[in-house]
């Protein structure tokens, strides 16, 4: 697969598109994530305990915003202790509620790219 594929099925996976067929949605809510695309049937979890790295681009990414922001603003505008405290507890809080689903889907798409994302072999008779 070439530069330009990955990021495009990486882009579409924050897009929370599946990344096989480009059409299908990959979440039916704010935590609940489907398990096959409904459009290809492209089962986005194969085993139970693939959704860690979702978590951990979740926690990595909200912990380098809040460490650079607090940094950044301390560094510039040197507010007090407490209003930092505050503010990047509840801004890390939020984040990570609200980017959840798009870091799972990025790990999907992560997936995709190694090749465990595909649809299921129809049961033969």
């Amino acid at each position: 697969m070439n530069l330009s594929t990955t990021i495009r099925k990486l882009w579409l996976t924050l897009w929370l598109r599946c990344p096989h067929c480009e059409r299908g949605a990959i979440t039916s809510g704010l935590f609940r994530f489907h398990e096959t695309c409904p459009v290809c049937n492209a089962r986005f979890e194969r085993r139970e305990g693939e959704s860690i790295g979702g978590t951990m681009i979740n926690l990595v990414t909200a912990e380098l915003l809040t460490m650079g922001g607090l940094i950044i603003t301390q560094a510039f505008y040197a507010p007090p202790v407490w209003f930092q405290l505050t503010f990047w507890i509840a801004f890390n809080i939020l984040f990570i509620i609200f980017f959840y689903r798009h870091a799972r889907a990025l790990w999907i798409g992560v997936a995709y790219l190694a090749g465990y994302v595909y649809p299921d072999e129809p049961p033969q008779s």
